[in-house]
């Protein structure tokens, strides 16, 4: 059976791929496997359902992966269609027409690494109706946490707990992330400290960024200014920092708006995902989280009071470093 693969932990996803290919085919080779991917200006989908609908010469049974499959969004818009409206079947219409009568020695598997997936999208449905779905789904924080300590155990790390709770603040539970870093830590030595965290493990700024809106709302100046102060040490400028802190307060003000208005979380990640802006589960569920903190009223104070101080910077009317520090003050009060 044609499969659908997405979800937003790209080490999972790629696990589970390789799981359905060795039941598939076995010994993975050039012979009978292809990759494609939709996005790609010279992919064409007339030619891809063509060698979809080809007996394999080389091989008792092939697969076909179609990475990228955007076309399951709510953001995407037919191409095909948008150039020549008059015809009747479009790229993804031919693709659902295969599906309901496919080659029996071809696998298609779709693949989409988020979770921004249009679930009411007739598309979805008509897949669903054809295709195994996989949702893989990323790790909870105990998960993570659970899977690091298997990962350190593997590698025969000794990691101090504050060495270990530092790693973990600074792997955003990103499991292709927390791999390669366990094992630049093992090349670095067996035994790590909190020292060693800091100085080979970088952190995410959009983490970053996170944690600082987490500490703002919930009014703790001391954690926001600590947060602040590493960021200087890591020369990070202030205006492109508050940047990131505007951005995640504006996606943060509407889920909030969205949740008060009554909207489920489906609902809101496909609200929000429109052109380049793609949210996932993961995502909209820690900033429903946070929204449950304030209310849309102070978060719009709190972002008139950045967008004052990004003034005044800009202006020369407030040293940069100082004003933001005057401005973590005001926002927690």
């Amino acid at each position: 059976m044609n499969v659908l693969l997405y979800g937003s932990e790209p080490f999972l996803i790629n696990k589970s791929l390789q799981e359905l290919l060795k039941n598939r085919v076995g010994e993975v080779s050039q012979m009978n496997t292809i990759y494609y991917d939709f996005t790609s200006p010279s992919f064409s989908m007339t030619s891809f359902l063509e060698e979809a609908d080809t007996m394999s010469f080389f091989s008792e049974h092939k697969v076909m992966i179609l990475q990228n499959c955007v076309f399951l969004t709510r953001a995407y818009k037919d191409k095909e269609k948008e150039k020549n409206k008059e015809r009747n079947d479009s790229d993804i219409q031919k693709l659902l027409n295969y599906l309901t009568k496919p080659h029996d020695q071809t696998t298609l598997i779709m693949m989409y690494e988020d979770d921004n997936i249009d679930t009411i999208k007739l598309s979805f449905k008509k897949i669903k109706e054809t295709c195994d779905v996989i949702h893989i789904n990323k790790l909870n924080p105990d998960q993570f946490r659970l899977f690091l300590q298997e990962l350190i155990k593997e590698r025969q790390l000794r990691v101090t707990s504050e060495a270990f709770n530092e790693l973990i603040k600074r792997l955003d539970d990103n499991m292709s992330v927390a791999i390669h870093e366990c094992d630049k830590l093992q090349l670095f030595g067996q035994n790590i400290t909190y020292d060693d965290v800091v100085a080979l493990v970088s952190r995410p700024l959009d983490s970053e960024a996170f944690h600082l809106v987490n500490a703002i709302l919930d009014k703790r100046l001391a954690e926001a200014l600590n947060i602040w102060n590493d960021m200087i040490i890591l020369n990070m400028d202030a205006l492109a920092f508050i940047g990131l802190i505007a951005s995640q307060l504006r996606i943060l003000y509407q889920v909030s708006s969205l949740n008060d208005a009554g909207k489920h979380r489906e609902e809101i990640i496909n609200e929000l995902s429109v052109g380049s802006t793609q949210m996932n589960v993961y995502r909209v569920s820690r900033l429903l989280n946070l929204a449950r903190m304030t209310t849309s009223k102070r978060l719009l104070k709190v972002l008139n009071a950045l967008a004052e101080y990004d003034q005044k910077s800009k202006t020369g009317l407030v040293d940069k470093r100082f004003g933001f520090e005057l401005f973590l003050i005001e926002a927690t009060r």
